[in-house]
């Protein structure tokens, strides 16, 4: 049986203006404070307009109040996952929201899931509504440029997110490796490759997830 959170308005009462506004202060501490009254009110929850705000603030610029801010959206999304039905101005608001999040927006949640592991069940959560977000991972997979932990996490919210589109850039990285492996070992191989082959088990692994391609069948034998 379904238990449906509140779905009757959120009372809006001064302190919740204050909270809706404090959101957006430059000093962490006081969006800090914002977050967990709102928390409290379960305001995110019950209403659209807190749960978009909430959104927006994904790439807060103080990490540690953008790890909260993925928790207690995180927690909302995955409440619905769980059983919880929440009501469809919620669900929509965020779904429209998250569904055309930036590269750069997507590059402070992958930040947030590297410094912070306990955020990763939020953050799967959020991706699975970011339904255009696929393409723009396998962009960050395929940058060279970019750390190899965040390159890392992008694989691995690839195959955690069901994003199928991602599957080609994955093959492609897998198969990239494979070769590069099969060199005569006194060959020489620059650091930026033999790095790139530390992403091999977390591009395996989102393969499996997704189930697709050679090397989904690696453990299988298909």
């Amino acid at each position: 049986m379904i238990n449906k959170l509140p779905t009757k308005d959120l009372k809006w009462s001064d302190e919740i203006w204050q909270a809706a506004e404090g959101l957006v202060s430059p000093k962490s501490v006081e969006r800090e404070k914002a977050l967990d009254y709102l928390l409290d009110q379960d305001a995110p929850a019950k209403s659209p307009l807190i749960a978009y705000l909430l959104a927006t603030r994904l790439s807060d610029p103080d990490l540690e109040v953008r790890f909260h801010i993925v928790k207690a959206l995180g927690s909302v999304i995955v409440r619905n996952d769980e059983g919880e039905e929440l009501i469809d101005p919620v669900l929509r608001q965020l779904q429209s929201y998250l569904a055309y999040l930036n590269t750069e927006q997507i590059l402070d949640l992958l930040e947030v899931s590297e410094q912070y592991l306990s955020a990763e069940e939020s953050l799967t959560g959020i991706f699975r509504l970011a339904s255009y977000a696929g393409n723009r991972l396998s962009g960050i997979v395929n940058d060279r440029k970019k750390p190899l932990g965040i390159r890392q996490k992008a694989i691995y919210f690839c195959g955690e997110a069901g994003y199928l589109e991602a599957s080609t850039t994955l093959n492609v990285l897998v198969s990239r490796i494979d070769k590069r492996n099969q060199i005569p070992k006194n060959s020489p191989i620059r650091k930026k490759d033999m790095d790139e082959n530390q992403l091999y088990p977390y591009a395996v692994a989102a393969l499996e997830k997704l189930n697709v391609g050679s090397a989904a069948g690696r453990k299988t034998g298909k």
